[in-house]
């Protein structure tokens, strides 16, 4: 066994065994590279964050200041961040302030990144499992994607979708759907 010390070990791999290898490393770089790439920060949105720490300060200063309840508590504020194709990001703020609740449901804003407001509306953030109480869909309409706004209903398994699009510097209310529980919004984009 000493006397293998110092010597080089020579292994000879066949063609097929060094085809393998190269395949095997490939398949790990790019593996590699793909869950670098698609778990980082800016890949995609990452649901609701704290607004103090995802949200652009000036634009959370502006939101802020444009309220008229006062003292009301940044640190508790919720942001969802939605990207665009074609006019920036969207940041929609969930205040998490009993200030701003009702019997109806919350407070929620959609602002641009330029601090301007483009929908405010009241939602009851309780949804049945699974359920999103906003999403983007596909259809951009000129510069945002059009947002469908889910609530409950009181029927059993049987949720609202309301849509609504971007146009003329606004979003405007386009239509209302029921549908089940856990159905596919691919069909209402």
């Amino acid at each position: 066994m000493l006397r293998n010390i110092g010597k080089t070990s020579s292994i000879q791999l066949g063609n097929h065994r060094v085809n393998i290898l190269t395949l095997f490393v490939v398949a790990s770089a790019f593996t590699t590279s793909f869950l670098i790439v698609y778990l980082s920060p800016n890949s995609k949105s990452k649901g609701w964050q704290d607004a103090d720490n995802f949200a652009p300060q000036p634009l959370l200063k502006t939101v802020l200041s444009q309220k008229s309840i006062h003292h009301l508590d940044a640190s508790l504020i919720k942001i969802l961040k939605i990207p665009s194709r074609g006019g920036g990001n969207l940041y929609i703020f969930d205040y998490r302030s009993p200030k701003l609740c009702g019997n109806a449901g919350c407070l929620y804003s959609v602002y641009n990144e330029s601090g301007n407001i483009l929908l405010e509306f009241i939602a009851n953030p309780y949804l049945p499992r699974n359920e999103n109480l906003i999403q983007a869909t596909n259809i951009d309409n000129d510069e945002f994607p059009c947002l469908i706004i889910t609530q409950s209903t009181e029927q059993e398994n049987i949720v609202s979708l309301t849509k609504y699009c971007y146009q003329k510097g606004k979003y405007i209310r386009l239509d209302k759907s029921l549908t089940e529980v856990g159905k596919s919004l691919e069909s209402k984009d």
